[in-house]
């Protein structure tokens, strides 16, 4: 069985990266990255706000995909902010929110299809520095290949 992991996290990134009003929200952001990082981790003394599209859990799925295979997956993308404080980091999440929910990835060239992706759920944190804020969403998907 394939697994849609790699391509579903690209196609988060690429999304959040081509759009101008949320590179506008993410205060200082420039290219290529526009502070949404992967998996390769947030680049040492990196500027807040910023945001992480990370991690990723996929398991056999539960939707019947005759014949083909069928996995879901959820994904975390998580918003830091510090000196705007949690009013800055609600509205970047709206507009990741706004960009992702039940909004369908292209992900044909990996071989799958999508046909389910929904908001699961959010939490809002406050780090133990004092100083950080952090609100993480889950996404779920559906998908089959």
């Amino acid at each position: 069985m394939a697994l849609p992991t790699g391509a579903i996290q690209t196609a988060f990134l690429s999304r959040y990266r081509a759009d101008v009003p949320l590179q506008g929200l993410l205060v200082g952001s420039a290219t290529p990255t526009w502070n949404i990082f992967d998996e390769g981790g947030v680049p040492t003394n990196q500027p807040f706000p910023y945001g992480v599209v990370f991690p990723i859990t996929s398991q056999s799925g539960t939707a019947l995909v005759m014949g083909r295979d069928g996995v879901d997956t959820y994904i975390q993308v998580s918003v830091f902010t510090q000196a705007g404080g949690f009013a800055q980091a609600r509205a970047i999440i709206a507009r990741i929110y706004y960009l992702t929910h039940q909004k369908p990835l292209d992900l044909l060239l990996s071989g799958f299809s999508q046909f389910f992706l929904m908001f699961d759920n959010e939490q809002e944190q406050q780090q133990s520095d004092g100083i950080t804020q952090q609100i993480v969403h889950r996404y779920k998907l559906f998908t089959q290949g």
